[in-house]
């Protein structure tokens, strides 16, 4: 679904199994947030092809944290097809608690490489600058990304529609994660599109999004 010029959101409809939400950015990005389960990507590229946006333009895929239902899809593209990166913290996760993590989710743990190892900081995509932020708390590694111009912030697990990301998961904390939200509110936001539920748009929807968390969400924390 186009949410505005340059941006999609595939929102995660399934009632009966869990994965995450799919993030696009067009023509000239070509770059794709968190795959998800990799059984799902197929179809989930057939309904981009509804969209009109062709799979096969995909040049860059970003997984926001290694946790299954982001980043397995990832493997689809590590035959060369399209660059692949995560930050390298969490690279690090991976390659420490990967195997036993997916075992626990009932997985294969699949082979991997990146070809890019993010850091926090300025990121250019085919021309288009966007800004790298670590945002540890549901995981160590975890970012989001903001797109200035067009005010669009994916934000992984860190921060849904009136929830947060857990952190009972292996590097989880949620000291980190209250402070890695208070950042990210600073920003202007006009789309927030988080890795579960539903997006959140308009700057006033956001920054009550946002209240809301305070209020009600990190005192529970």
């Amino acid at each position: 679904m186009k949410l505005c010029d340059g941006v999609y959101a595939y929102i995660w409809r399934g009632v009966f199994e869990n994965n995450c939400n799919m993030y696009y950015f067009g023509e000239p990005l070509n770059l794709l947030f968190d795959p998800g389960l990799a059984r799902h990507v197929d179809l989930r590229f057939d309904t981009m092809r509804s969209d009109g946006l062709n799979p096969d333009d995909i040049t860059t895929v970003i997984s926001t944290h290694s946790h299954p239902d982001h980043f397995e899809g990832c493997a689809h593209f590590m035959d060369g097809r399209a660059k692949v990166g995560m930050h390298r913290d969490e690279i690090a996760v991976l390659n420490e608690v990967g195997p036993q993590f997916f075992r626990m989710m009932g997985m294969e743990f699949p082979s991997f490489s990146f070809d890019m190892e993010l850091d926090e900081g300025p990121l250019n995509v085919n021309g288009v600058e966007l800004e790298v932020f670590l945002t540890p708390g549901h995981s160590p590694g975890s970012v989001c990304v903001y797109w200035k111009d067009k005010k669009v912030l994916v934000c992984g697990d860190l921060i849904f529609r009136e929830s947060v990301g857990r952190t009972d998961f292996p590097g989880g904390d949620s000291a980190k994660l209250r402070a890695s939200i208070e950042r990210m509110a600073e920003l202007d936001i006009e789309y927030l599109l988080p890795g579960h539920m539903d997006y959140v748009s308009g700057a006033v929807q956001v920054k009550k999004n946002f209240d809301v968390i305070r209020r009600y969400i990190f005192p529970m924390l």
